[in-house]
């Protein structure tokens, strides 16, 4: 839909289409080592999978759409985004996700939106699903990079995931650290607001501060270079 015919859109339904470098999301693989050389052939070189973020009355929930792998990923590679849901009433300044967290179990994390603090690059524009997006970075977790698209013509200040605090909404990310990047790929202007609900089953009901303190006590039991697998894992639950 060309994006003269969008301006100040506050509600509809976003897909996004995510893809995944699978070797290089894998923190802990060295490419030259044996295990490396049996799973090469056995995975995706990408993984692709498909997201909708559906947003009315300044409200938005992210969630699983489908998988298009023609070769799917092993189930120890999985980080269960599948099951996850993102929740945010930007009217409230209140989320509610539901995070299935890899070695333990799922969660209902509510807390406050912490909108990120975004370097906006006024001259670098691109056009993604029809709509003019300018481009803008960030730094999350003290060290993970973030680079994003978004266009003031959709008036909502939301993306994928968490992601927020732009002068409208999100259509493209790239975290060379997740080696993902999402990218809209098509808008809907059907949207029912009263399906915009946050999850409230399914999951373990925690804070997003009684959830961090669990990770924290994981982490101590993990050594340094354990450490390259368990920070992505901490990034994917809290992004």
């Amino acid at each position: 839909m060309g994006s003269s015919a969008q301006k100040f859109i506050t509600s509809g339904s976003i897909t996004y289409e995510a893809r995944t470098n699978v070797i290089k999301s894998i923190p802990w693989l060295d490419e030259n080592d044996d295990f490396f050389r049996q799973i090469k052939d056995q995975v995706p070189q990408f993984s692709m999978n498909y997201y909708t973020l559906n947003f009315s009355d300044n409200k938005t929930i992210y969630s699983f759409l489908k998988n298009t792998d023609t070769k799917k990923v092993p189930e120890w590679y999985k980080f269960s985004d599948e099951d996850n849901i993102w929740y945010n009433d930007f009217g409230t300044g209140k989320s509610v996700d539901k995070k299935a967290v890899r070695w333990d179990d799922t969660y209902l994390i509510a807390g406050d939106i912490h909108p990120q603090q975004w370097r906006v690059y006024p001259t670098d524009n691109t056009v993604i699903a029809g709509f003019n997006c300018r481009k803008a970075s960030t730094v999350i977790f003290d060290s993970v990079y973030v680079f994003a698209y978004y266009t003031d013509e959709i008036a909502v200040s939301g993306g994928p995931m968490g992601l927020n605090g732009l002068p409208g909404m999100i259509l493209g990310v790239t975290i060379p650290r997740l080696a993902t990047s999402w990218i809209a790929t098509s808008l809907s202007l059907d949207v029912a607001a009263a399906s915009i609900t946050p999850p409230v089953k399914g999951g373990k009901k925690k804070t997003v501060e009684e959830l961090k303190t669990t990770f924290n006590d994981f982490k101590k039991n993990w050594g340094k270079e354990e450490l390259k697998y368990f920070n992505p894992i901490y990034w994917r639950t809290f992004l």
